[in-house]
């Protein structure tokens, strides 16, 4: 979880910095990135070894700033649609992953 969290920081300073100095496109970049990060957390929890349920809260704190950043900084109905987003994923996240890990072909 620590490394999710610093990894989504340093993004979120990155962000912030291209936003100050006019870079569009690196901010767009970035913003993808995020937006990746915040939609897909259980699976990345999964990718780092964390447990997938562990990704429940943060994703919906981290999906209702996402609709906040998205729908120019303000509080409306419309935040609701990048949480429900966020928990269809975290959703299908956790069922396709409740059989745990593939098995390994092992030649013959």
């Amino acid at each position: 979880m620590l490394y999710y969290g610093l990894t989504y920081l340093f993004l979120f300073v990155l962000h912030i910095f291209a936003a100050a100095n006019d870079f569009r496109v690196f901010f767009r970049i970035i913003a993808t990135m995020i937006t990746l990060q915040t939609l897909f957390i259980g699976l990345i929890f999964n990718r780092i070894g964390e447990n997938v349920t562990h990704a429940r809260i943060p994703m919906l704190v981290l999906s209702t700033g996402l609709g906040y950043a998205y729908l120019d900084m303000s509080f409306t109905f419309e935040i609701i649609y990048f949480v429900i987003l966020g928990v269809l994923i975290q959703y299908g996240t956790e069922k396709g992953l409740k059989y745990g890990k593939r098995a390994e072909n092992n030649n013959g």
